[in-house]
């Protein structure tokens, strides 16, 4: 694989068990990308509620606020890729579930709730254990290529996902969806079980509290952690319940149109991203990666008002690929500064803190968007969250520490 040294992008995946992270990933987040077009629509087809779609949403975000932290200290104190494992089979057969009690008749928006819940659990375990491995697993130097690559597959796979539930939509029906999420689980568990990762092993025995109470006097104690995750608090409070529950909101009350339509605008999402993702990934190895941070939070809440004037889904397609450009300048830098400024075995408890407050913002986030969509309307929410979002970016220019990491 010698011709993978001359793509900058590339470089990590020379690493043998690197390439089988991304590989597992790659299958998981196709998966998931449908898990996420047929659960929303789902729950408006079981509730016909806007409000109660995006609070059930938010349950699934719990996890993250009562167990992430608790989960990233186990992931620092045991062996990584073993807890990656187990993540994989609960969310495998939880996703078994949902299609199979939808077919028995007992199928309850609660329940979807409940599986929700399940399958955040398990990604609660499993990003902090696979963020706290990409160090053990990337090249020396090329963190920010690492996390970029991790992000192209992500968005890879969201632009793969939807084509593939357009497909099965057409042939099945809404619930095979989540049949073929839970196949893509049990995927990434067989590539995550032949991949050797070393085991970190912590200076003593720390217990939850302990471990807890460590994360929490790093961020104090360095400023710019803080301030790295006061603005990721802040720029998810404003931008992902409009760009997850306002999504199949907009193209099911204001373009008239159906699942497929949804599958669509996410597979837009999906090149915008994927596009944004390899030009950081290839010439964004030099840059600076506290501002690049700071300037993608600017242009990421920007690029939200055109929703409010677009006419048809042509438009809002163009609009959405066009503000999703913008998201790998927030995704892939904010990971590598965390493996960059944070000690190794403290990274599995920082990353989950991180988790906690993206997952913990998004919950409010999710439940304040559906009742904001029927008292104001999905445009205008989109509207204020434009300027919101990029307030974000503004703030932050004034945080000289975070600023100027490098």
């Amino acid at each position: 694989m010698s011709w993978l040294s001359k793509l900058t992008l590339l470089q990590p995946l020379r690493n043998r068990n690197f390439r089988l992270l991304w590989a597992g990933q790659v299958i998981a987040w196709t998966g998931d990308s449908i898990y996420q077009i047929g659960v929303l629509w789902l729950i408006l087809e079981l509730t016909g509620s806007q409000s109660l779609a995006g609070l059930i949403a938010a349950v699934g975000y719990l996890p993250a606020l009562l167990l992430g932290l608790f989960l990233g200290a186990l992931v620092d104190s045991g062996d990584r890729r073993r807890y990656m494992m187990a993540a994989d089979l609960l969310r495998a057969a939880v996703l078994l579930y949902i299609p199979l009690a939808f077919a028995a008749g007992f199928l309850t928006p609660w329940q979807l709730a409940g599986a929700a819940f399940l399958i955040s659990t398990g990604a609660a375990l499993f990003n902090p254990a696979r963020d706290a491995s990409v160090p053990q697993l990337a090249p020396t130097g090329s963190l920010l290529s690492a996390n970029a690559l991790i992000q192209t597959s992500a968005h890879a796979a969201m632009l793969l996902g939807p084509l593939f539930a357009a497909g099965i939509l057409a042939l099945f029906n809404l619930t095979a969806l989540f049949y073929f999420d839970a196949l893509a689980y049990a995927a990434s568990f067989i590539t995550i079980f032949f991949l050797y990762l070393p085991r970190i092993t912590p200076a003593q025995v720390i217990r939850p509290l302990q471990a807890v109470g460590e994360a929490l006097r790093f961020t104090v104690r360095e400023r710019w952690s803080g301030q790295l995750l006061l603005l990721t608090a802040l720029n998810n409070l404003w931008i992902m319940g409009p760009a997850l529950v306002g999504a199949p909101i907009f193209i099911r009350e204001e373009l008239h149109l159906g699942a497929t339509a949804f599958a669509a605008l996410e597979a837009c999402y999906a090149v915008g991203m994927l596009t944004g993702a390899l030009l950081l990934g290839s010439l964004g190895k030099n840059l600076p990666k506290g501002k690049v941070l700071l300037v993608g939070m600017i242009l990421d809440g920007l690029t939200f008002i055109p929703l409010y004037f677009v006419p048809n889904m042509f438009w809002t397609g163009v609009a959405i690929a066009f503000h999703a450009l913008m998201i790998p300048l927030i995704m892939a830098p904010r990971p590598a500064l965390i493996q960059e400024g944070v000690p190794a075995g403290l990274q599995g408890r920082f990353f989950a803190l991180v988790n906690l407050t993206v997952i913990g913002m998004t919950a409010l986030s999710a439940a304040v968007t559906g009742v904001a969509c029927e008292k104001i309307g999905v445009r205008t929410v989109y509207l204020i969250i434009g300027f919101g979002g990029a307030s974000c970016g503004v703030i932050g220019w004034s945080m000289k520490e975070l600023r100027n990491r490098d």
